[in-house]
């Protein structure tokens, strides 16, 4: 089957947080991560069978759902997980505040790097946890971690969370097994739990990299480790709120389905059925959007030639989000600078990257080029070029 990623549905004027934000404003939002693309037919024909029943109450948690989750992790990845092992949330955010709350006290410590997706630097500091920064390092070509930093702060005898973002959100970075043992040798011998969010890991773009969840990397390390997931990024169904925890180890499991209890709401009855329909389903079209992000980056990656000032320090290598470093470009306030020439990215000040701008390239190419074209504008009238 061909699907047609040049051809997007309107999104102005919709229930979209996305197209909200600039609403009646000459600004293209290229911001929070979902795409523009239409959802594959397969989901979308879910989503249909399940409107015409015509009933739509308290949704059940049924065994094809849980079915689905575990042949398609199978299938992708070669984890071998049980039923009884996944938690449904309606979003990832909350299993993020739940990690924390049930692995850790008031007062206590949780290490987290940056720049990262924001809820990893908030929900710390709303749990009442210190949160042990450490930043993100560019060597060799590519972002890692600073292990010297990382294992000094995962040794604070406060320490009891480590927040993994694995592919990294918003460095596009997917971590190889040899980084991920050298973490896990951390996790082990400081005694922490992870809480690993993997919601970027089927958009991987480079060919050469392999993704790995983290709870593979050994029974004990799987026994500290609450894996986070969803279908909406790679499927593009977050509208429809239906994330889910795998949990294998049962005592941290309980607690954290404890603290989850009345926090996260019950999931959407069609989140349920797209999730399925997703998974089941969609494989032809998730590599048919892999292809076409491709595409996109080329593009990125040879207009950027022509942006000095405009620095991708390494070629995303999953999802559909790139990271600029615009500081040289002289600019107070690039973001509003953007703003100003028609372009509504992320600001890179809220993942802790001030003077870093995040794009959403996950649109149709005509529209990615027009967002290049109103850079090279901005660019060309910035005080750093003077």
């Amino acid at each position: 089957m061909a699907f047609n990623f040049d051809s997007c549905p309107e999104r102005s004027g919709t229930d979209s947080t996305k197209w909200h934000k600039y609403a009646n404003r000459d600004i293209i939002p290229c911001w929070i991560a979902d795409m523009d693309f239409a959802s594959p037919p397969a989901v979308v024909e879910a989503i249909k069978r399940r409107a015409d029943h015509g009933i739509f109450g308290y949704p059940a948690q049924r065994d094809d759902v849980f079915a689905s989750i575990v042949n398609y992790l199978r299938r992708r990845h070669g984890w071998e997980i049980r039923p009884e092992w996944i938690t449904f949330m309606c979003s990832l955010v909350p299993g993020i505040h739940a990690t924390i709350r049930c692995a850790s006290k008031p007062g206590e410590s949780v290490v987290t790097t940056a720049p990262v997706y924001p809820p990893f630097l908030t929900a710390p500091v709303i749990s009442e946890r210190n949160p042990l920064k450490l930043e993100m390092v560019f060597v060799d070509g590519r972002w890692t971690f600073d292990w010297e930093k990382l294992e000094a702060a995962c040794a604070q005898p406060h320490a009891k969370v480590l927040l993994l973002c694995n592919p990294y959100n918003p460095l596009a970075r997917v971590f190889d097994r040899a980084e991920l043992e050298r973490l896990a040798a951390l996790v082990r011998k400081y005694d922490l739990v992870v809480c690993s969010d993997e919601i970027h890991c089927d958009l991987i773009l480079d060919p050469k990299a392999e993704h790995t969840i983290f709870a593979t990397l050994g029974e004990d390390i799987a026994a500290r480790t609450v894996t986070l997931m969803a279908a909406s990024k790679t499927y593009n169904i977050a509208g429809l709120t239906c994330g889910f925890a795998i949990i294998p180890d049962a005592q941290l499991r309980t607690r954290f389905r404890r603290v989850l209890q009345g926090l996260s709401l019950d999931q959407n009855v069609f989140g349920l059925a797209a999730t399925q329909a997703a998974f089941d389903h969609g494989e032809e079209w998730r590599l048919a959007c892999v292809d076409y992000l491709r595409g996109n980056l080329d593009l990125i990656e040879q207009e950027l030639k022509s942006m000095p000032g405009v620095v991708l320090k390494a070629r995303p290598q999953s999802s559909f989000l790139a990271w600029f470093d615009v500081r040289s470009l002289g600019f107070e306030d690039p973001h509003a600078e953007f703003e100003k020439g028609g372009i509504g990215f992320s600001n890179g000040a809220d993942f802790g990257g001030p003077g870093h701008v995040r794009l959403n390239f996950g649109c149709s190419r005509e529209k990615l080029r027009e967002i290049m074209r109103r850079m090279q504008a901005v660019v060309a009238r910035a005080p750093g070029k003077a």
